[in-house]
């Protein structure tokens, strides 16, 4: 262990001193000769191959246009010489350019094509800057979107989807989990669960960083953060080795509303809905002169959530005399839930000169869940046929900080850049639990068993990293990085049991547990990106030692200790073709490591007859991804379809045994491998200019080996998904969304999950010179939401259904200050993390 700790500081090291190195040698990479200024000599210069460039920026808005469209033309008879697109600033370079006379074809989704002239190289001036060329959207698009500026639904990237929801108004007066049900290629089950591409395994971002709410579920998470603050979602299925290697599907990076122009501006939204849903959002911004900006946000939210389940379970075993026995178990159990959530944020740019920066925020967060519920139990050829009822109330809290400390040096040289990110976040948890059971339903004055839960968790976060990127040439570039993380937890849960006897409570020591888990990560990255022509390729390698521990403080054995040393590889590639279509090849390698809980050997007893427990012995779990993509846009439609595999080595599932007292036990193994492929066609079209839909359509086969000490479980699964959403806009100021989904059923490691499926409507009326919006939304217009799931095992089949209030109604205002949309003119930090996770029970 000391050996790997000494490597990967070593690597560590050497790579902070590189780093040290070229921030002070500015010159030591250049190209050029000290002095010398930029655009004086380039690659054009040797032997008479010239350069064109520029950067692309919409006229309305001043945002650059990523992806766009770039092709050189020769004047004298209008060939195609080269091509480009455009990268996430709007930048774009055509490089190989013969001397002569041309002009630029640039085309951008939503844009008119449009023509730059005058485009001249010689072997004296082999280099053209066209500067910066302004793009105004077509009269026509100009028609649709004279309230506010429209973008298209999707863009694609090397290794991304961007999807706009700005306009999405199927979420309005709702939160990020909701808009997720709008996501192509995403799905939301019945307790909020995020899948990707069928898989549960994803890793969430918000403005390309964890989340700063340290130690939340994903839903948790994405319950606070309100719709109307969210600006886009990029779904990245294949990340480069740039990002932490976590997330078996890929990373969901939600790009919230931001602004940095002189002055000030703002966005205010409130909203209300039935059944007790109210929510409200403030974000300002503040620049009072060249050298400092403040932001910051405060959102709250308060609702109530109730619905029913019931579950049929039959089981059998063999008595002592070998005679087959037969019981049943039925459960019939009605909920109410409430939470209530506080976020406040609060930061500060500071701008030493025009090539410093320092960023400084804090983030504190307060989340309260009361679950309530009641079950009734009915037992048939049990020992014990008396019907049991049960109550239980689960109240939950966190309260957390989190700081963040970023440094940003620019160069003289374009797209050269340092980085350095410190953060750290800790939270308190705590959990308590009143169950009651009764013997007799009618009379609930007495209970027959009481027992109560205590537990409390406190969670710590470190992280520290530093990033630069250097241009090598005009059009290749070296990304290099470090990071260290280091994370713990102290979960610490008593369980108390009433003594009728004592008419006191008594603390129960075999369900007691006191589970202390740290985790430390060292790794470092390379990436080198090219562009060839049409061609844009880009390959790196990701180097990352862990080290786990978990130690049980209440039982003998149950501790965690494991060591792993792990090389991720990344390599995409993206060729541009003429007559607005392109093609994406993608490849990564991912893991999906345990977490705490799913460490943790303590048996939870929350339901008595349907137990939980972790695995000490479970180990991580390997993912390479492969994915082709193709694109092609016309006038009024665009196409995105693609396929993708997947192999996982090390599969985590969570398995169900059940004992001959008829009660189930879920843990977690590595059972096998598993092979996941499928397709996805995204498509939208332009109908009319008041209507345009669009869809998405995706297909899943699932192949499993797998093997446990007990059972052998292969199976093959085959699943679909499909969305359409259909927007209209009536008028100026009036806007109506219509989107409707299925999800069909899903065959999994011991069963199988139901379809489900339901519609959505949203309206959206501008007001105040634009400036005002009034929202309506309906979600499940036909209440079909419903969860059914179908499990079984060497001796129980079980059938579980479930239906929560989803037909719900929902008016909302929202008010923008000084035009309060763009996003700051800070890139966004590509970073990711998995969640620490509050222990389930």
């Amino acid at each position: 262990m000391h050996n790997w700790i000494l490597k990967t500081r070593l690597i560590l090291n050497s790579v902070i001193l590189l780093f040290v190195f070229i921030l002070f040698t500015p010159e030591l990479f250049s190209e050029q000769p000290p002095g010398s200024q930029r655009g004086e000599r380039g690659e054009g210069s040797r032997g008479g191959i010239g350069t064109v460039k520029g950067e692309l920026i919409d006229d309305t808005t001043g945002e650059p246009l990523m992806y766009a469209s770039v092709v050189l033309y020769r004047e004298s008879d209008s060939v195609m010489v080269s091509g480009s697109v455009s990268d996430e600033e709007g930048g774009f370079m055509v490089e190989n350019v013969p001397p002569g006379q041309y002009y630029l074809q640039l085309q951008f989704v939503g844009y008119p094509t449009q023509k730059y002239n005058g485009i001249k190289i010689t072997r004296e001036e082999p280099v053209y800057d066209a500067g910066t060329i302004k793009i105004s959207p077509s009269a026509e698009y100009l028609s649709e979107v004279v309230i506010e500026s429209t973008r298209e639904m999707m863009e694609t990237g090397l290794d991304r989807r961007v999807i706009n929801v700005g306009q999405e108004l199927t979420a309005a007066g709702g939160t990020a989990l909701e808009l997720m049900e709008n996501i192509p290629s995403v799905n939301v089950d019945f307790d909020g669960n995020i899948s990707l591409r069928g898989s549960e395994n994803v890793t969430i971002l918000v403005d390309g960083r964890p989340s700063t709410l340290t130690g939340l579920d994903d839903d948790a998470v994405l319950e606070q953060l309100p719709a109307e603050m969210i600006d886009r979602i990029e779904v990245i299925t294949n990340p480069s080795v740039r990002y932490d290697p976590d997330g078996t599907a890929g990373i969901i990076n939600i790009v919230t509303k931001k602004e940095e122009r002189p002055g000030y501006n703002g966005m205010v939204n409130i909203s209300a809905g039935n059944n007790n849903r109210y929510s409200g959002s403030i974000n300002f911004n503040v620049r009072p002169g060249k050298k400092i900006n403040f932001f910051g946000n405060a959102s709250g939210r308060f609702f109530n959530m109730d619905g029913w389940g019931k579950s049929e379970r039959v089981s059998w075993f063999e008595n002592e005399n070998g005679q087959r026995h037969e019981s049943e178990l039925n459960q019939d159990m009605d909920f109410d839930r409430s939470m209530d959530t506080y976020n406040f944020q609060f930061g500060v740019d500071y701008n030493i000169n025009d090539k410093n920066t320092i960023t400084f925020s804090t983030r504190y967060s307060n989340w309260a869940r009361d679950n309530f519920s009641e079950t009734y139990y009915e037992f048939i050829n049990y020992p014990e046929e008396q019907p049991e009822f049960r109550t239980a109330d689960n109240l939950m809290a966190r309260d957390g900080f989190d700081y963040s400390l970023n440094y940003e040096r620019d160069f003289d040289e374009k797209y050269r850049k340092l980085n350095i990110d410190l953060r750290y976040s800790d939270s308190d948890f705590l959990r308590e639990e009143d169950n009651k059971s009764f013997l007799d339903y009618d009379n609930q004055t007495n209970f027959d068993n009481r027992e109560l839960v205590d537990n409390e968790s406190i969670n710590n976060n470190y992280r520290a990293e530093i990033d630069y990127t250097h241009p090598l040439n005009e059009n290749s570039k070296f990304e290099a990085g470090g990071q260290f993380r280091y994370r713990s937890s102290d979960n610490d849960m008593r369980f108390y049991k009433f003594d009728h006897n004592e008419n006191d409570f008594i603390i129960d020591p075999n369900r007691t547990d006191r589970f202390l888990f740290d985790e430390q990560r060292y790794s470092a990255y390379g990436i080198y990106s090219t562009t060839l022509g049409n061609y844009n390729i880009e390959g790196g390698l990701r180097a990352e030692q862990a080290f786990i521990k978990g130690e049980q403080l209440e039982m003998t054995d149950g501790d965690v200790d494991n060591e792993y040393f792990s090389l991720f590889p990344s390599a995409h590639l993206r060729r541009s073709f003429e007559n607005d279509q392109e093609v994406q090849l993608g490849y990564s390698k991912r893991i999906n490591r345990p977490r705490r809980w799913a460490l943790n050997p303590f048996t939870r007893y929350s339901d008595p007859y349907n137990l939980r427990k972790g695995n000490p012995n479970l180990l991580p779990e390997y993912i390479h991804s492969i994915e082709l993509g193709y694109t092609k846009y016309w006038d009024y439609t665009t196409l995105n379809p693609s396929v993708f595999y997947r192999y996982t080595d090390q599969m985590i599932s969570r398995y169900r045994t059940m004992d001959n007292e008829g009660v189930t036990t879920t843990s977690w193994e590595n059972i096998g491998t598993s092979t996941n492929y499928g397709l996805e066609l995204i498509a939208s079209q332009t109908i009319a200019d008041w209507w345009r839909v669009n869809g998405n359509f995706s297909y899943f086969h699932r192949i499993v080996e797998g093997r446990t000490e007990e059972n052998v479980y292969d199976s093959e699964s085959y699943s679909w998904t499909a969305r359409i959403n259909n927007n209209f806009r009536i008028g100026n100021n009036f806007s109506m969304q219509l989107s409707g989904n299925y999800r069909s059923p899903v065959v999994m490691l011991q069963g199988e999950r139901k379809a489900m499926y339901s519609a959505d409507m949203g309206m959206r009326y501008n007001i105040l010179d634009n400036n005002g919006s009034i929202t309506l939304r309906v979600s499940d217009i036909f209440n079909t939401q419903k969860f059914n799931m179908y499990t079984e095992g060497n001796n129980f089949e079980m059938t579980w259904e479930r239906k929560r209030r989803s037909r719900m109604i929902f008016l909302g205002f929202t008010y923008r200050i000084h035009d309060f949309t763009r996003d700051r003119d800070r890139p966004d930090r590509d970073e990711m993390d998995t969640m620490d996770d509050f222990d389930e029970f």
